[in-house]
């Protein structure tokens, strides 16, 4: 097993969100999203269940139920198709997705 430093994957893209897969597999999907003050990811929905962790910074959390400031250590998690997305509103902010997809179906 690999240990990931996240510190030593955060770096920013001066025109976009830059985005990281961290881990990819059958079961989960890490994904570290770093964003510059105004920048963000747009409301959208999966097929799976998607948990944002804030790692660093300040920003908006983005869900079916409205807009949330939120900061470093916050985590909200939400439900398949359930709209979310993510902002940096005063300063920079780092989120990890993790994300559980839904096994396919065999017949």
């Amino acid at each position: 097993m690999d240990t990931i430093i996240l510190k030593d994957k955060i770096s920013f893209l001066k025109d976009n969100p830059k985005k990281e897969i961290i881990y990819d597999s059958e079961r989960v999907r890490n994904v570290l999203f770093c964003l510059e003050h105004g920048q963000g990811v747009g409301p959208h929905a999966v097929s799976s269940e998607v948990a944002l962790f804030a790692v660093d910074g300040k920003g908006v959390f983005i869900t079916g139920e409205g807009e949330k400031k939120v900061e470093k250590g916050s985590l909200v998690v939400c439900k398949e198709n359930e709209q979310h997305g993510i902002k940096a509103i005063e300063e920079r902010f780092v989120v990890m997705a993790v994300i559980n997809p839904r096994p396919s179906s065999k017949g």
